[in-house]
């Protein structure tokens, strides 16, 4: 299986499995704005990869993992936020170790957007997997 596949399965059911996110409508990814209605929602994504050959048949593999929210608030929205991002980063981290990947914190942001009727806020949380893969897959 693909190492990206599999960085997403993994983030997706310990997402799915906390406390606090089991409740938030996961996504496979998204383009575009989310009608207020379906919020929240969030989405685990693997958009880019590093690669460095370490052997002609050997490369090391930096993947940045993503894992967006995107939610409704009021005035603490940024607070509520800050509390999604903690619990992402610590059941993401756990879950990857668990399983044997170098998984990293990487870095975050939230952004809060104020300007319809109503306040959505997005954290992004970006962590970065190391592993190896041989050419053969």
């Amino acid at each position: 299986m693909n190492g990206r596949v599999r960085f997403r399965q993994i983030a997706r059911a310990a997402l799915a499995a906390d406390a606090r996110l089991q409740a938030v409508t996961q996504l496979s990814a998204w383009s575009g704005n989310i009608a207020a209605s379906e919020l929240p929602v969030l989405a685990v994504v693997t958009p880019q990869e590093r690669i460095q050959p370490e052997t002609l048949d050997e490369f090391e593999r930096s993947t940045l993992l993503q894992v967006v929210v995107k939610r409704l608030g009021d005035d603490d929205l940024e607070d509520v936020l800050d509390d999604d991002a903690d619990a992402v980063e610590t059941c993401v981290f756990l879950a990857m170790m668990a399983e044997g990947f170098r998984c990293l914190p990487e870095d975050l942001s939230i952004t809060i957007n104020s300007d319809g009727e109503q306040r959505v806020g997005t954290a992004v949380v970006n962590f970065r997997l190391t592993w190896h893969r041989s050419i053969e897959g």
